[in-house]
């Protein structure tokens, strides 16, 4: 114990002998306990209560805070269930579609399953006189309600593959494949302006 500094000369260094672990545990100050916001569940008849009692209760003002007092809510959460019920309900305009429609036009693909979607906006047209409806809302109901696919047809012109220019081709080939020349065999191909790299 020969380093250890037993005398001190400085006055505002104050020297106390050291305590058990016992003392220094109990002057020592109790940690913070984090606190913990634990989150509300509510039931689903405390939901379906709420909700009903919104639907039944005329607008007025202040209405989500005392029906949430009654049944025990938090504000926050029964604003934001209001909000949610608003969203569900309103979520765009009405289907202009109907099953007599849906049959209608699943009997036309079943009569004819190589139809476009101009041929269909005009049978619906045609059967249902007062029926309006565009191409891109037909191919979305299509897709996504009915399940159904329709293909863009791509068409080549007729110039591009005659009998004639089919029959030199075959030949030209016929006449190079034995020869012992590396060539590469150039085909007309078919560009337009909406070609892209894929």
């Amino acid at each position: 114990m020969e380093d250890v500094l037993t005398h001190v000369d400085d006055p505002n260094i104050v020297r106390e002998t050291m305590t058990s672990r016992q003392t220094y545990l109990s002057v020592k100050r109790p940690e913070k306990i984090p606190s913990v916001k634990l989150c509300n569940n509510y039931s689903d008849f405390t939901r379906e209560t709420f909700i009903y009692r919104m639907l039944e209760s005329p607008q007025a003002r202040g209405i989500v805070a005392k029906v949430a007092k009654d049944l025990n809510i938090n504000y926050c959460t029964a604003t934001e269930e209001v909000a949610y019920k608003k969203f569900e309900e309103n979520n765009g305009p009405k289907c202009s579609f109907t099953t007599e429609h849906n049959e209608y036009i699943k009997e036309q693909l079943d009569n004819d399953p190589q139809l476009y979607s101009d041929d269909i906006i005009n049978s619906l047209t045609k059967r249902f006189e007062v029926f309006t409806i565009s191409k891109s809302q037909l191919n979305n109901h299509l897709r996504n309600i009915m399940l159904i696919t329709v293909k863009k047809p791509m068409f080549e012109p007729e110039i591009r593959n005659p009998v004639g220019n089919l029959q030199t081709r075959f030949e030209w080939f016929m006449e190079w494949k034995d020869s012992d020349l590396d060539f590469i065999f150039i085909d007309e191909a078919g560009f337009h302006i909406n070609m892209r790299n894929n």
